[in-house]
């Protein structure tokens, strides 16, 4: 009797382990035929990946696998290249994935050959629970990451740090905020004084409305284009000038860009006084750009406040009368 009761016993715990080795087993293969699938070379038409995929290891918490050799890009295009992209879900929870990018990436092209490296790189991703696999959310975080361009121009940035996320009310439209704190600029910009060799701070805040959802057919589609920005407001801290901006951006039928900016630089004599010293004002046109300048700050009764109202009508960027420049 005794003998019969520890069988039973034994059976009823023996299948919710046999249960969960199961489905870890079933949800390992998906993911390493998913990676195989990828890794298969696609038409020249589109984009090629190519890697070496590792066998899914964790059980029973976590579904990890490591890929290596990882080379993505478009033939005589720019090309994307890491030894080892790390993936990692818990398995009670696979659609929360979490990538490690701390290995040191190469990004090459036409124009040369960009290294980036940083101590800790990783993104998560947080995936709805649909048959689309759409993006619920996406959180990057960056620290201590160098840039290095030809192995000549050098920069490092303290921490990155950004938040892409579905909207609730819209499929095609996601909420961005994204941080960056001390950008280096002592070796992209020559003679820099001490108080402006780093940007203390960005942030940026913004609605994406996308041609279509963040999901699984993006594999397939290439990734949607922007159809409008709505830039809730930008920020800028370097030395004691403070840069903001707001705006919206649209493109029109044409495929370039309509919309407007405000920006808003306080304190912008320093930063005047600044580009003066660097050579960036000519000596001659000094006291014409200065008193142009004030008189627009004057306008809104504040001398160390100044507004700048934008026009952007097909990329050309419009102030009053003039046309100042170009968006790319």
């Amino acid at each position: 009797m005794v003998t019969k009761l520890l069988k039973r016993t034994a059976f009823l715990i023996a299948i919710p382990f046999l249960i969960w080795t199961g489905y870890w087993s079933a949800f390992s293969y998906l993911i390493e035929h998913g990676l195989s699938l990828a890794s298969q070379n696609t038409p020249s038409s589109k984009p090629t990946v190519q890697f070496e995929v590792a066998a899914v290891t964790g059980y029973p918490q976590n579904f990890s696998v490591g890929i290596t050799d990882v080379e993505f890009g478009t033939k005589d295009s720019v090309t994307w290249a890491t030894p080892q992209v790390f993936f990692e879900a818990k398995s009670y929870l696979p659609n929360k994935v979490n990538l490690d990018l701390s290995q040191p990436h190469s990004i090459s092209g036409a124009i040369g050959s960009l290294e980036i490296d940083a101590r800790i790189a990783n993104l998560i991703f947080l995936f709805q629970p649909n048959m689309q696999l759409s993006l619920g959310r996406l959180d990057a975080l960056f620290e201590d990451v160098s840039f290095s361009f030809e192995g000549q121009l050098t920069t490092n940035i303290n921490r990155v740090f950004a938040r892409v996320e579905a909207s609730p009310n819209d499929d095609n439209t996601y909420l961005l905020n994204a941080n960056i704190e001390n950008f280096d600029l002592s070796n992209l910009i020559v003679d820099l004084p001490g108080g402006y060799q780093y940007i203390q701070n960005l942030s940026f805040k913004a609605d994406v409305l996308l041609t279509r959802p963040l999901d699984r057919f993006v594999i397939d589609n290439y990734a949607p284009a922007l159809q409008k920005l709505l830039l809730q407001k930008a920020q800028i801290t370097y030395g004691t000038t403070s840069i903001s901006l707001d705006g919206t951006l649209a493109y029109n039928t044409a495929g370039t860009l309509d919309g407007n900016l405000n920006v808003t630089v306080q304190e912008w004599k320093s930063l005047f006084e600044l580009a003066k010293g660097l050579g960036y004002v000519e000596a001659d046109l000094e006291e014409f750009f200065y008193s142009i300048l004030l008189d627009l700050a004057k306008q809104d009764e504040s001398e160390n406040s100044l507004k700048i109202p934008l026009i952007i009508r097909n990329n050309n960027i419009i102030f009053g009368a003039l046309t100042l420049g170009f968006l790319p």
